[in-house]
């Protein structure tokens, strides 16, 4: 048997939705799974870090689904083939987390629909912003209430294009969570959930005074800001010299992520011109809202 899974990228936060909202973009980590192999386990294409099996996210979460079930592991090679970097805010982790959940599923007949999948790969990551829209595609908020995952999946006009500014730096999630406050106020807490509705409306509707409104954040983008070398110089740029119309941190960052609406490349352009002046790498990366989701294609 031979099958391979595509898990998007994943945006999750989206400026005011904290912990419940999430992006699937065009970008993708792709998992080669063989169960003709000889050994009990090979795997191939991922960083040096996670080539052991009680270091590979994905493996450990196939065996653990697996296990719950009363089923082994296969002889297996996995072979990794990734477009996100690490600890990067794009839901790398989620991607093997996902896949790891999808490939268990067909290694052990375990017959799980995609609620089913969805709960599980949850209750591995311990919230669904991120696997929730790498799952079920395009823009997504969710939440666990008594061990069940409720959805829903919002509409984004065509007309509005999404930016990856991406540096070459990692900002571990561990490292990002432990930079927010343990309380909030309330004036902060009611400053994000009035924006919820509002973002979600400009994006539907691709109004710019709605998503520059509605984007803003009081819960995490200040904390985790400090996080990112050069990150306020280029949210700053991005707001206030080019066409974007909101920018945000993506996850735990350190990606950043502009809203543009009406694109013509222009804002590829400036980025470009503007980050090859800073002595840190950055990559600026167009994305397209992904509507699918993970998928499964048989090889063999």
């Amino acid at each position: 048997m031979k099958f391979r899974i595509s898990v998007p990228a994943t945006s999750a936060n989206v400026g005011p939705g904290f912990d419940v909202m999430g992006l699937a973009f065009d970008m993708y980590n792709r998992f080669t799974f063989d169960t003709d192999c000889p050994e009990r386990l090979q795997i191939e294409g991922c960083l040096p870090e996670f080539a052991k099996p009680e270091n590979n996210l994905l493996y450990t979460t196939l065996t653990q689904v697996l296990a719950q079930h009363g089923r082994l592991a296969p002889n297996l090679k996995i072979t990794f083939d990734t477009d996100l970097p690490v600890c990067s805010g794009l839901g790398s982790s989620s991607t093997c987390i996902v896949a790891g959940v999808m490939a268990a599923n067909a290694l052990g007949n375990l017959a799980m629909d995609t609620e089913q999948i969805l709960r599980t790969a949850t209750q591995i990551e311990g919230h669904p912003d991120n696997v929730a829209p790498a799952i079920l595609g395009g823009f997504v908020a969710a939440i666990v209430e008594d061990g069940l995952v409720y959805w829903h999946r919002y509409p984004i006009s065509d007309r509005v294009s999404f930016y990856a500014i991406m540096p070459d730096v990692r900002v571990p999630t561990e490292a990002a969570r432990a930079a927010l406050p343990k309380t909030y106020s309330l004036t902060d807490c009611i400053y994000n959930l009035s924006r919820v509705p509002i973002l979600v409306e400009g994006l539907e509707r691709a109004d710019p005074r709605l998503i520059r409104a509605g984007c803003k954040d009081r819960i995490h983008q200040e904390y985790r800001l400090q996080l990112i070398p050069q990150g306020d110089e280029v949210m700053r740029y991005a707001m206030e010299q080019t066409d974007a119309v909101a920018v945000y941190i993506s996850g735990a960052g350190p990606t950043i992520v502009a809203v543009v609406i009406d694109d013509d490349d222009a804002f590829l352009k400036q980025m470009n011109r503007f980050t090859e002046q800073l002595n840190l790498t950055w990559t600026v990366r167009k994305m397209h809202l992904q509507r699918q989701g993970a998928h499964l294609r048989l090889l063999a």
